[in-house]
């Protein structure tokens, strides 16, 4: 299987991740944070998530470089690290009390995974790969954040941002035909000069 298949098809991924992402939104409104069904949400989107997020780097990797693949790596290991929270939840039936350990992991985490999606809505917004209005979406999710009465919609925000990014590397709408045209221009123009 080339890389690019292996792309498009890991494009799926992050659809599914988001989509279990979103899947928090009402299940939080519906039964409460921290439910059994808004947990498992959480626990799936997390696990695919952190496979995914590598895949958001693969699709725009010549245009995005060495910040997109620091932006994908916070992104993979901090859901990887939220995942491993999630544990005590379903072994114990109640999310464990933090240790010392669990504590330092989520205060980095946490940053990171803030840090990491600023930098990929930057390089993603360069890479002009994707459609322009997608960095909306990102403003949103960072956006609720901060606002209380989108707060609860965080999830949502945040999975609806996989979901488009990786329905458009899954249908290859990718502008990565307009992308090899300016470079090869870019090169032409080189070699002229």
């Amino acid at each position: 299987m080339t890389v690019e298949k292996s792309i498009k098809w890991l494009g799926l991924v992050c659809i599914l991740a988001g989509i279990a992402r979103m899947g928090m939104t009402p299940a939080g409104l519906i039964y409460g944070g921290d439910s059994t069904q808004e947990i498992t949400f959480a626990l799936i989107a997390s696990i695919l998530m952190g496979i995914s997020s590598m895949n958001l780097y693969l699709s725009q990797s010549r245009q995005t470089g060495v910040f997109g693949f620091v932006a994908a790596l916070l992104l993979s290991v901090g859901n990887i690290i939220l995942a491993s929270g999630f544990y005590g939840f379903f072994a114990y039936g109640s999310l464990p009390k933090p240790g010392t350990f669990v504590n330092i992991a989520e205060s980095l985490t946490y940053p990171g995974l803030l840090l990491g999606t600023i930098i990929l809505m930057i390089v993603t917004f360069r890479a002009k790969l994707f459609p322009r209005w997608y960095i909306v979406i990102f403003i949103l999710m960072l956006l609720s954040l901060g606002i209380p009465f989108l707060g609860d919609w965080f999830a949502f925000f945040w999975g609806l941002t996989y979901v488009a990014m990786g329905y458009t590397i899954f249908t290859e709408k990718c502008n990565t035909l307009k992308a090899k045209e300016r470079t090869l221009q870019e090169h032409d123009t080189i070699v002229k000069n």
